[in-house]
Formats: C-alpha cells, structure tokens, sequence
C-alpha cells in the first residue's frame, strides 16, 4: 500500500478532462461491438490511453491547462463541484467579497460573519 502512495504523490490524477476521456472510450468500445470495430475499437485504446497518462503525469501545470482548455471549450459542463444540500442548508454570497457561505435553513433572522473578510450581516433564512 505504501507502494502505491508513494507511486501516486505528485502526480496529475483525475480531473474532468479525464472523465470525458474515460466515458468516451467506454461509449468508443460498446459502439465498436455492433459497427466499425477496428476504427472504433483503436479510438477506445487511444483515448483511454491518453487518460491513464494524464492520470500519471508528473507534468501536473500542464495537464491543469489542458484541463482549463477543455472546461473553456465545453463552457465547463463536466466541471464536478462539491455537491450541495438545498434541501436543510440556503447558500448566500457575501455582499464584499462573494464568498459562498452554507447557513441553515428555518433559523430566522440570523448574524452571518464571512469567514474570508470578516464581514458581518444579517439575513434571514
């Protein structure tokens, strides 16, 4: 196990350019059995390829610019966030600096301080 830490610090890892890469050859392998195998069966291996060596790459600032690239060029549809709960939390931007903040929902009137300017507000949730 520590092998495989080792092996893996500093390197590039996942990203969203790698999740396309992946689900496009996933999609490349299952149209390859039904037309085209050879063609499409070789785009399959290139493109995973190309995923698992940019997952490798210790060349870290150049995978982010391609990465960077690819969320420009599909207006970042496959960028991943965390995942938030609007359900039991509201999220508010600070007035001064737009700092997204979590503040839980039916509590009234609530102080709000940003914890990125210190700014203190009121708002109700």
């Amino acid at each position: 196990m520590g092998f495989l830490r080792q092996f893996f610090q500093g390197r590039n890892g996942t990203d969203a350019l790698n999740v396309a890469l992946a689900v496009t050859a996933i999609v490349l392998t299952l149209l390859s059995q039904f037309m085209l195998g050879r063609v499409l069966s070789t785009l399959a291996y290139m493109a995973m390829f190309w995923c698992v060596f940019r997952m490798i790459s210790r060349n870290v600032a150049r995978r982010q610019q391609e990465n960077q690239r690819f969320l420009q060029l599909t207006k970042g549809r496959f960028q991943r966030g965390p995942k938030k709960d609007h359900q039991n939390f509201r999220y508010l931007k600070c007035p001064s600096c737009k700092q997204t903040m979590r503040v839980p929902r039916g509590k009234g009137q609530v102080k709000i301080t940003c914890s990125k300017c210190g700014l203190v507000f009121y708002k109700r949730v």
